[in-house]
């Protein structure tokens, strides 16, 4: 499938453009920013699925987001616009800060040459938008960006739901691991206690709600819709089709590997003297007997 380039000049926005930071927050706030875009000199290579690029034009041009084209190109509803307009819809579902960008000199030498200018678009082959795709991803990964940045897995590896906007909730994270633990549910790691404190805040979590089953109304429970995975096994449950992998669809294919999974690491402190007395103390009140025996 082809990827698509699209102009996008933050500074002076046409009127069919939205505006760039404020599609940036929604879009980091609510998972995706719904965008109409002109793509008339390209219609008839896009296509819905496709990965849309946006790069910003001018002295220090450069890669500055990603999106998903959701629609087929059509026309103006209005009679009276520009004949032979055609349009697409396109879910923005990340832009980089302004002072982020990937510049141009950085960036694939066919994505360098056939970068945009003045709101237009150009498509370039599959084995570029792969190329960028890397660049991307690689970027995304020496910023520290929890979780699967958008646009580092192919669309038809990863199928596009609002689901990432749970799976970055901070509450509802810590509410999962509260109830699961801190070890994946696929392949047992603790990073904390593999590797002591540069493990924390390591593992991700993965929402296990097939995308079919949402709807406007869903309500999502952090404790029974979500389940602790580390990076590795978060990235390969995105590559199940139609729906992402489950643990237990997981546990089966390290099995089938002859992965050993590793036992999960119980953490916690023995109680002190004083604290075993004051639950003796307690349990008496209620009519239990102790815990301990005569001998302690």
């Amino acid at each position: 499938m082809t990827a698509v380039l699209l102009a996008w000049d933050p500074v002076r926005p046409e009127a069919w453009q939205p505006d760039y930071r404020e599609a940036a927050a929604i879009a980091a706030d609510a998972g995706f920013f719904r965008a109409v875009w002109d793509v008339t000199s390209t219609a008839g290579r896009i296509e819905p699925g496709s990965d849309a690029w946006f790069m910003v034009p001018g002295e220090r041009a450069g890669l500055a987001g990603h999106g998903v084209v959701v629609s087929v190109p059509y026309g103006l509803a209005d009679p009276q616009g520009p004949p032979g307009t055609r349009l697409v819809d396109i879910d923005v579902d990340v832009l980089l800060p302004p002072d982020e960008l990937i510049l141009l000199p950085d960036l694939p030498e066919e994505i360098a040459a056939a970068c945009p200018k003045d709101g237009g678009t150009a498509v370039v082959s599959h084995s570029a938008g792969e190329d960028l795709r890397r660049k991307w991803s690689r970027h995304a990964a020496a910023e520290t960006r929890d979780g699967l940045f958008p646009g580092s897995l192919p669309q038809q590896a990863v199928r596009w739901s609002l689901t990432s906007r749970w799976e970055n909730d901070a509450e509802a994270r810590r509410i999962c691991l509260a109830h699961h633990g801190r070890s994946c549910s696929a392949c047992g790691l603790d990073p904390e206690a593999v590797f002591g404190p540069d493990g924390s805040g390591v593992l991700q979590v993965h929402h296990i709600v097939p995308p079919g089953f949402l709807s406007e109304t869903y309500v999502m429970d952090p404790v029974t819709d979500l389940v602790p995975l580390c990076p590795t096994c978060h990235a390969v449950s995105h590559r199940g089709f139609p729906d992402p992998f489950t643990p237990s669809e997981l546990r089966r294919l390290l099995t089938s590997r002859r992965v050993p999974r590793q036992d999960p690491v119980l953490q916690g402190s023995l109680p002190s003297a004083d604290q075993l007395r004051a639950e003796d103390d307690a349990r008496k009140l209620l009519g239990l007997r102790s815990r301990r025996s005569p001998a302690d």
